[in-house]
């Protein structure tokens, strides 16, 4: 087996001149051809729902049958396992993968038999040979082509940075020094998944993140890796959409996953390198960029219809719907050159840098659970005092809570799967409900203050934030009962240990 560690960029068909000029500066150009690539899969796509992709390439006169599986990494890194054999001809030999994990699928005897071409990529690749350091050799690589499936096809521009001899790390230094002068951004999009959801017909969707599980034996900084690499992975999932279409989901998810990373940053603030303040910083400019449009997207598509038609007056809500909608728009457009900036490129790749390092080498030096524990503990402590006279709070504070809350949501999510799960889950339920209502009075003051940005007329005005405040006043006595609720629900972390004394489960 071989191991493929490689970074992958997508850039724009109009930065191609561009990339090639680098590129010859970075190293020798070895040539370009067209590569023909047949992807196999069965009709309830085993081998895609496994994570493997088998294919069959064309390079001149020759053929290879190769499967690829493994871990993927986040931040454009992917690092995954690569088994190749050459064929006479374009015909798989699925003996010849006996001794890898497709052996492992089930009824793999007979896969043969319901495997069927599922996509076709075509591509021209030029590439260069880099040799930054003695030992080190590197291929970048410009794919240009399409992915084709049935009626459906897609273009390909992108560059490959693979590893083939050498520090993984210095990927990253060729990627840097590239986008000093040529506009790419990191990309965990494979040709394979894109294959898959053309031949699928399915249209991009914004992707939810996924749950996070952490073993106990874990120290905190590999603690903090897992964590960070899925919030990565949940924020690269969700660029393509945001680009690519109007769907607010994408937005939406993205802002989530923005906000997961930077509460994860700082949770593990202790164990992190020192650039990590940075990040979290820069990370914050990208999350108000997104927060502008996730804002107008919700005024546009939930808040205003609902107001308008219990308004009345047709030719209003015609015209307020059509300044919000245009609004909503520019706030979509203002987002994408952020997204498609060197500046966010590099923050990704330094992340993901960070993410690349051998992570074996770092000891276990401090108990995971305990180092949870009191994270928990502190943050469940700020949080009830801060709400203890939540009634007699100014909008501004209250808004202040809900931040807390939602920062000890994360973190307690991240760690649920440390301690007892039916613990963990009754209380993020409690705590959940909580936050939900102070929501619902933040999403009626950013209802009120977007509203005003139309200029309605001050009869509209006036009925909209009497609208918003009756849907979100409701009981005066429920965000104390639900303060009183969080502080009486069981805690699922350890519980601070006396001196000398090992922790217990609280």
């Amino acid at each position: 087996m071989a191991s493929e560690i490689e970074l992958k960029l997508a850039l724009s068909p109009l930065d191609v001149a561009a990339l090639r000029g680098a590129a010859n500066q970075a190293g020798k150009s070895a040539g370009r051809r067209l590569l023909t690539n047949i992807y196999f899969d069965t009709p309830e796509r085993e081998l895609a729902r496994a994570g493997f992709a088998l294919r069959l390439r064309k390079s001149g006169g020759r053929w290879v049958q190769t499967l690829k599986g493994g871990a993927e990494g986040a931040g454009g890194l992917h690092a995954r396992g690569e088994w190749e054999f050459p064929q006479r001809s374009p015909c798989l030999d699925l003996a010849l993968f006996a001794e890898t994990p497709l052996a492992t699928l089930e009824d793999t005897p007979g896969l043969h038999r319901r495997l069927a071409p599922a996509f076709t990529v075509t591509f021209h690749r030029q590439t260069w040979t880099v040799e930054p350091e003695p030992g080190t050799r590197l291929e970048l690589a410009l794919d240009q082509g399409s992915v084709t499936a049935g009626d459906g096809t897609e273009p390909v521009c992108e560059v490959e940075i693979e590893v083939l001899e050498g520090n993984p790390q210095a990927a990253f230094a060729l990627a840097h020094t590239l986008l000093a002068t040529v506009a790419m951004r990191p990309s965990v999009v494979t040709k394979a998944e894109r294959g898959h959801r053309i031949a699928a017909g399915a249209p991009l969707r914004p992707t939810h993140a996924a749950p996070v599980r952490l073993e106990a034996t874990l120290g905190p900084q590999a603690a903090a890796r897992a964590v960070i690499a899925g919030c990565l992975e949940h924020l690269q999932r969700n660029e393509e959409g945001i680009l690519a279409t109007e769907d607010p989901g994408f937005v939406h998810q993205a802002r989530v996953a923005l906000r997961r990373l930077r509460s994860a940053l700082r949770v593990f603030a202790p164990v992190m390198p020192p650039e990590a303040l940075a990040w979290r910083r820069d990370l914050g400019e990208v999350a108000r960029a997104l927060g502008k449009a996730r804002d107008w997207d919700v005024i546009a598509l939930e808040t205003l219809p609902p107001i308008v038609q219990a308004h009345g007056d047709p030719g209003l809500a015609r015209s307020l719907a059509a300044g919000a909608q245009s609004r909503r728009l520019r706030e979509r457009e203002s987002v994408r050159p952020v997204l498609l900036s060197a500046a966010y490129a590099r923050l990704i790749l330094d992340v993901a840098q960070w993410l690349s390092r051998d992570a074996t080498a770092i000891p276990g030096d401090r108990d995971l659970a305990q180092f949870a524990s009191r994270i928990l503990r502190k943050r469940h402590r700020k949080l009830l005092a801060a709400a203890a006279n939540l009634a007699g709070l100014s909008p501004e504070e209250r808004h202040a809570v809900r931040v807390d809350a939602k920062r000890l949501r994360y973190a307690a999510e991240d760690f649920a799967s440390l301690f007892k799960p039916r613990r963990a889950r009754e209380y993020l339920k409690a705590l959940s409900a909580l936050q939900e209502v102070l929501g619902e009075g933040n999403d009626a003051r950013t209802g009120v203050n977007l509203l005003g940005e139309l200029a309605p007329p001050a009869t509209f005005a006036d009925f909209a934030r009497g609208w918003l405040a009756s849907r979100t006043r409701g009981d005066p006595r429920r965000p104390a009962a639900l303060v009183d609720k969080l502080a009486g629900a069981r805690r699922f972390w350890l519980k601070k240990p006396l001196d000398g004394a090992p922790a217990k489960p609280a």
